[in-house]
């Protein structure tokens, strides 16, 4: 949080007054709430915090195998940027598929979040899905259009916060009055 908070701070201080946070990490998610609200409150940016995983889910999860821990989203997500990172060759075998589905269902519904000790609640091998289709090519074209979704659907929200709350006129506002 200290990390996002302080560089977006650096930006603000440079004149920044839009901010879209990036992630793809399910368990960034409650940090980077507190740190966009801490942003958007103390320092007058519009944030917008994106869950890239889940809009990659919604794009590919059908034809993927859904959001798995490691499975071909994943993996397709760090091959796109870093192919010497994935070893498609050392694949031997994924956790069974529907204790993890079961455990991720679990912890993705959104009236109850447990936390979790270790990611080996959901896979004892620490993922399941299946990568065998992922390719470099495959990445790359998934990836852009995520990215694609990504830009069309943040355009329109940030219009969206700019006509509602006049930029960050609203919270400057705010400070002037108190």
């Amino acid at each position: 949080m200290r990390v996002q908070t302080e560089t977006c701070v650096s930006t603000a201080k440079h004149g920044a007054k839009q901010l879209m946070i990036i992630n793809w990490h399910e368990g960034n998610i409650p940090s980077l709430a507190i740190a966009a609200e801490h942003l958007h409150r103390d320092h007058g940016m519009t944030v917008l915090t994106v869950q890239a995983c889940y809009v990659a889910a919604e794009l590919f999860g059908k034809d993927y195998g859904g959001l798995t821990h490691g499975g071909e989203i994943e993996a397709l997500a760090v091959l796109a940027c870093r192919p010497d990172l994935v070893h498609l060759d050392r694949i031997d075998y994924s956790s069974d598929h529907s204790h993890g589905r079961k455990w991720d269902k679990l912890r993705r519904t959104r009236a109850c979040q447990p936390v979790l000790r270790d990611i080996r609640t959901i896979a004892p091998t620490g993922w399941y899905g299946a990568t065998e289709h992922a390719t470099v090519d495959k990445a790359r074209a998934m990836l852009e259009s995520i990215a694609g979704a990504i830009a069309k659907e943040a355009a329109d929200i940030f219009r969206l916060l700019d006509e509602a709350q006049g930029g960050t006129a609203e919270i400057k506002h705010l400070k002037m009055a108190s």
